[in-house]
């Protein structure tokens, strides 16, 4: 969702572990379990107890699909990735997977520059199951580290959207003071060449955060915006090669067709959605179209991209069974419920959080798209986490691997060096079962 700046302040300013998070807390109280029932929005729609692509004890004749495992995450910047990531880095987390991990100390696999080996941790065996940092997208690199059977996902995000967010995570209009105003983005797109600050990484590679920032992500050289038959080629490179490309603006509906892709469970797709840790921003409620169309003729690929893809994500819903809408609207439902549970859990002040397992649980009931599942004060704990205690959690788990344990000092240093931003030493070993520093 960010970008790598020309000084380490900058790159670091803008993480937060969720651009939609709700602002789930845990800790001790007792809710009942029949609080889902209470809480849920009531629904005339029942379709018959049968779940059309995942099996689960208790039925006959459900088509069985195999649960994906391996998989990328292509995450573009300030475009909801963090969310998305958040969830797949639990996900990993729960089914003991392997990550590819940053050898920096933040959240970038090689970004902005092209992935190399030393640019991540290497695993005890030599192989992964998934990665979902920043990478550059480049499919030919990627296949050399990750299975055969890979999964490939990608996010995008309304491009004017994503550039209002760029503004804000990066403060670009502190930059000139003639963009100081109501709306800085507005007149940036009056002269955008005026104010185009092009970066330059390490190996040469220019980019540039102000135009075509998702396509870069995706492995968009700068030099071509303006070569149609070059942006039209990638666009169809990036959807053979992508099987499914996330939409922030329909992030249910993302989320519900990437669960039924990868045969998850819809606890698997659980997230927190309330903004935290962003800088506030006042977002106008439409946009101008003559704004929209100026934007357009400015950061005209990644307009191509998401136009593109929205669509697709449109026509696979289409290709989907009857029924995908009546699951949609019951996910939100699981979601708003779930927020009420963890809200009510916490009754701690943050800077002294427990989990208490004594507390109450909440039983989602059986339904058409899933078993029975709990939720609990450790899973609110885990919706809460941001991406840095993710990656702190995750690399502690590779100490404890032979690889790294005999590996050099900057893999030992660099996993030292992460630190956890929502879990405290308790928790860490309560919950996670990592133990003190002096012990790593």
């Amino acid at each position: 969702m960010v970008t790598h700046m020309a000084s380490s302040r900058m790159t670091t300013a803008f993480w937060g572990c969720t651009f939609l998070g709700f602002l789930v807390f845990v800790g001790i109280g007792f809710i009942s379990t029949n609080m889902y029932e209470n809480s849920m929005p009531s629904s005339n729609w029942a379709p018959p107890h049968k779940m059309p692509n995942r099996k689960f004890s208790g039925t006959r004749g459900e088509e069985i699909c195999d649960v994906k495992q391996n998989f990328v995450f292509v995450k573009v910047h300030k475009a909801g990735g963090t969310t998305a990531t958040c969830i797949f880095q639990r996900f990993g987390y729960e089914h003991n997977l392997t990550f590819v991990l940053p050898m920096k100390i933040n959240s970038e696999v090689g970004w902005p520059n092209i992935l190399k080996r030393e640019d991540f941790i290497p695993s005890a065996d030599g192989t992964f199951n998934l990665l979902v940092d920043h990478t550059v997208y480049h499919r030919k690199l990627l296949d050399h580290i990750m299975p055969n059977d890979t999964v490939y996902i990608a996010i995008l995000r309304h491009p004017l959207a994503q550039l209002r967010s760029v503004f804000n995570g990066y403060g670009l209009a502190k930059r000139f003071p003639e963009l100081k105003g109501v709306d800085p983005v507005a007149s940036f797109l009056k002269d955008p060449e005026k104010y185009q600050i092009p970066y330059v990484t390490k190996s040469k590679a220019p980019y540039t955060l102000s135009k075509n920032f998702m396509a870069y992500d995706l492995g968009f050289p700068p030099g071509l915006f303006d070569d149609r038959s070059s942006v039209d080629e990638f666009v169809q490179k990036i959807a053979r090669e992508i099987d499914l490309v996330l939409i922030l603006e329909h992030f249910s509906e993302s989320l519900v067709l990437l669960r039924r892709m990868m045969c998850w469970t819809l606890k698997d797709i659980l997230y927190n959605v309330s903004p935290k840790n962003l800088k506030e921003y006042r977002k106008p409620t439409t946009e101008n179209a003559s704004l929209v169309e100026a934007h357009r003729r400015w950061s005209n690929v990644d307009y191509i991209l998401y136009d593109y893809f929205n669509a697709t994500l449109w026509q696979k819903i289409q290709d989907e069974n009857n029924d995908f809408h009546q699951e949609v609207r019951h996910f939100e439902n699981v979601l708003q419920s779930m927020t009420t549970y963890c809200t009510k859990a916490n009754v701690t002040p943050v800077s002294t959080w427990e989990v208490n397992n004594a507390a109450g649980r909440q039983t989602i009931p059986r339904t058409a798209w899933h078993d029975q599942f709990d939720i609990d004060p450790h899973l609110c704990l885990k919706l809460k986490m941001e991406w840095q205690d993710w990656e702190y959690v995750l690399k502690k788990k590779h100490v404890h691997r032979p690889m790294v344990k005999n590996g050099t000092d900057i893999v030992k240093s660099t996993i030292q060096y992460t630190r956890p931003k929502i879990l405290d030493q308790t928790l860490l070993s309560n919950v996670f079962n990592i133990t003190s520093e002096q012990d790593v």
